[in-house]
């Protein structure tokens, strides 16, 4: 939603086509058209639906788009271009063949995705060009198929939303994201532990994490001291931003080895952040704390932080300025409209028609 809203602040004509979406997700796209196929997916067969989803929008996207972008179903990117002549990019946002997203199914997990793996990487040799938010996440795409086109896309933030109020730290720690094992939310339960300090959840509860999400409460419930110091919050984006704002401390204990919007965001927004780096070195060396999964270490970082606020300060303003060189929205979107359009061109080329420059008409998305 994010960069389709950038896309169309630089002039370019974008449609989103959606399968579902949270309640007022499009509240504030005002200029641009939203098309929505309402439909539940099946959770066990999940997946697999989401590949009958993407056909569908495809189906409606390739009768007005020049170039579609594909967040979801992946599989299908081949397809558009096969049947309807579009070319077709699949942004991936995570690695689908890391096993701990799967976490306590790892073991069945590679009996349910092999249809779908042989699907997915026919599609990765047979599309133009593979976007990934992120160089190691375009590294692991490449081990998979090494015939993949992959381009890594930096992470934008929307900079003009998440701002700094430079003097609010109301005392509390805070961690954001999806309710699902990979983002690894009890290491800084753990952090917090023999503590005083209070730590906000703030994150958003699907169906399918219900079970992550009993678990952490559990976890919660079970120790009087965290009782009475953890809270879950499900937010709005503006009260999330609010949040983000007036937090002393984020801690980002993701099992990856770049940082994301949960972290990106809170650093827009001159926060501190510690990481956790015990998948090898934090791409682009970003100026966090960084401690391996261990809590016993998170808590003395924990600790040296907010026991200085001085020193939050500086590295908050050193979290911004990172944010604001390397992640904003704009210089997101810019990569991507290069890269589109350059995707657009080699495809008219080699289907013998004339090439177009990109100036002369416009470039639209999915």
């Amino acid at each position: 939603m994010e960069l389709a809203c950038q896309m169309a602040e630089q002039g370019v004509d974008v449609r989103i086509y959606t399968a579902r979406y949270r309640d007022n997700l499009f509240e504030r796209v005002r200029t641009i058209q939203v098309e929505v196929i309402n439909s539940v997916a099946p959770p066990i067969f999940e997946y697999y639906y989401d590949l009958v989803l993407a056909k569908r929008l495809i189906s409606e996207a390739s009768k007005w788009a020049d170039v579609l972008i594909l967040h979801d179903g992946h599989s299908m990117a081949s397809y558009a271009t096969r049947r309807f002549s579009v070319p077709c990019i699949p942004f991936y946002h995570n690695d689908r063949w890391d096993p701990n997203i799967w976490g306590l199914f790892r073991g069945i997990a590679p009996i349910y995705t092999r249809p779908l793996d042989a699907l997915e990487l026919k599609s990765l040799r047979e599309v133009p060009l593979v976007f990934a938010n992120s160089q190691s996440l375009a590294i692991a795409i490449r081990n998979h198929e090494p015939k993949a086109r992959v381009v890594p896309i930096i992470i934008g933030v929307d900079t003009s939303r998440f701002v700094p109020k430079w003097n609010e730290d109301d005392g509390f720690l805070m961690m954001s994201g999806r309710l699902h094992p990979i983002n690894n939310f009890e290491l800084g339960i753990k952090a917090i532990a023999d503590t005083d300090h209070n730590v906000l959840i703030a994150s958003i509860l699907e169906r399918r994490n219900l079970r992550y999400y009993r678990r952490l409460q559990k976890t919660v419930s079970n120790d009087d001291s965290l009782r009475k110091r953890v809270n879950f919050e499900f937010l709005t984006e503006t009260a999330l931003i609010d949040r983000i704002q007036r937090c002393s401390l984020f801690l980002s204990p993701r099992l990856f080895d770049y940082l994301g919007h949960a972290a990106l965001e809170p650093m827009a927004c001159g926060k501190p952040v510690i990481a956790n780096d015990s998948c090898g070195s934090i791409e682009e060396d970003p100026p966090v704390v960084s401690c391996h999964n261990n809590p016993a270490r998170w808590r003395e970082a924990v600790k040296a932080l907010m026991n200085d606020r001085k020193l939050r300060e500086d590295l908050g303003r050193k979290s911004y300025e990172f944010v604001q060189q390397k992640h904003s929205l704009r210089r997101s979107v810019a990569q991507i409209v290069q890269y589109a359009s350059l995707c657009t061109k080699d495809y008219r080329r080699g289907k013998g028609l004339d090439a177009v420059s990109t100036s002369s008409r416009s470039a639209h998305f999915y």
